[in-house]
């Protein structure tokens, strides 16, 4: 299982060093939001950190569909077609031109692994998700012409997810193509920084996706902006999750993604606990030491014995020492420790579920605990999404008879 950095705007050297603390495996590109000379000084130096390192490409071409999108650096390379309407799409061979110029982008750049284009789905049902699948059937295609591994690009909108039975329809026609795998963007309804899945179903049935894609047709899948509810993907079978450093990387939204911005204060910095399965402010964390300490408790409980924890242990309070960059870099070596503890040499999916409610069972206890002590929280760091990640976790297990 792998953790992947998403790549966003202002990199710096974030990827290298998580690459060397062995906090990531690999790396999804943003063209979108790189140079392409800084793509390949990138692809070149982390390959000299670690010949093994995972490289793909998002190419973004769902950008186009969106006339009032900010496409940034996607309008200088040559594969992206700029503002398209749906109507261009209907010819297959519009189609056929325009997946052999993003294939042939990504090949001359020495990728290994090719990432399909593709159109943002608002369902499963419409005119979007048939141009879809025309462009990853003729992807699965030329990959085959390039003699390339391919992952097909999936976007979808959250909602796409309440519908079970188009949902099942659409994985019908996913099997049938004879590619690698699967690299698979939700694109959610709340743009607000969490965890939570506004609806158990609509997560259950991603979950569903994954392990009918992974598990059982042995497809590679990798879960684009992912973050720490990527665990659940994980245990449903996924090769790999990505998430960036900043929220709008780790999280997709239309809003925040494709469309123009207004801007915003500066993220606050947040430590990765993996007992609580969730992200907190440094300034909770604090909190959090101060009442544990005074009752006699211990603050390792909360954290994730994971990369940089020293730094929290060293100082008066968590805070110390702590900035922004850390912060980036321990939610990548949080989120790789948690992978290994939970699931490393789990091959079977019963077991893999099993560990993760427990582990959910675990935080919902710490959180009780914190209750009980009165800490105040921030929405997005109670424990709010655990009951939610329970119930989807339960209904997937019923459905595919996983109970133990």
């Amino acid at each position: 299982m792998k953790i992947y950095a998403q790549q966003g705007y202002g990199k710096g050297d974030k990827i290298h060093k998580g690459i060397e603390m062995n906090a990531l495996n690999g790396v999804v590109l943003s063209p979108r939001d790189d140079k392409y000379e800084s793509l390949i000084t990138l692809k070149q130096e982390l390959l000299g950190l670690n010949e093994n390192v995972d490289i793909l490409i998002d190419p973004q071409f769902y950008y186009a569909t969106y006339i009032e999108g900010v496409s940034k650096n996607l309008d200088q390379l040559s594969f992206y077609p700029g503002p398209l309407t749906l109507s261009s799409l209907r010819s297959f061979r519009s189609i056929s031109k325009l997946v052999s110029e993003c294939l042939k982008f990504q090949n001359d750049l020495g990728i290994d692994t090719l990432v399909s284009p593709s159109i943002l789905m608002p369902n499963f049902t419409d005119r979007q998700a048939q141009i879809a699948l025309t462009m990853a059937e003729e992807s699965s295609q030329q990959a085959q012409e390039l003699g390339k591994p391919i992952l097909i690009s999936l976007i979808f909108q959250e909602t796409a997810l309440n519908d079970t039975v188009h949902v099942n329809e659409f994985l019908n026609e996913l099997t049938m193509l004879n590619v690698e795998g699967f690299y698979i963007v939700v694109a959610r309804n709340n743009t607000a920084y969490d965890q939570h899945f506004e609806e158990a179903t609509a997560l259950t049935n991603l979950l569903t996706m994954i392990y009918s894609l992974s598990d059982i047709n042995e497809f590679r899948v990798i879960m684009g902006y992912s973050d720490i509810i990527g665990l659940l993907y994980l245990a449903a079978g996924a090769s790999g999750i990505s998430t960036g450093w900043h929220n709008s990387s780790r999280k997709f939204t239309v809003q925040q993604r494709i469309l123009p911005s207004t801007g915003g204060r500066l993220p606050r910095e947040r430590y990765t606990s993996i007992p609580l399965l969730n992200s907190v402010l440094v300034s909770e964390l604090d909190s959090i030491s101060r009442q544990v300490t005074a009752r006699g408790g211990n603050l390792s409980d909360y954290l994730s014995r994971a990369g940089l924890d020293n730094i929290i242990l060293t100082g008066n309070n968590p805070s110390d020492g702590w900035s922004r960059s850390i912060s980036h870099l321990q939610h990548w070596s949080a989120l790789q420790h948690g992978s290994q503890a939970f699931f490393t040499d789990t091959f079977d999916i019963t077991e893999r579920i099993n560990n993760l409610e427990t582990k959910i069972n675990e935080a919902k206890a710490l959180y009780t605990i914190l209750d009980n002590m009165a800490i105040q929280l921030s929405t997005a760091s109670t424990g709010k999404h655990l009951d939610t990640w329970q119930l989807a976790l339960s209904s997937f297990k019923e459905q595919h008879n996983l109970n133990s």
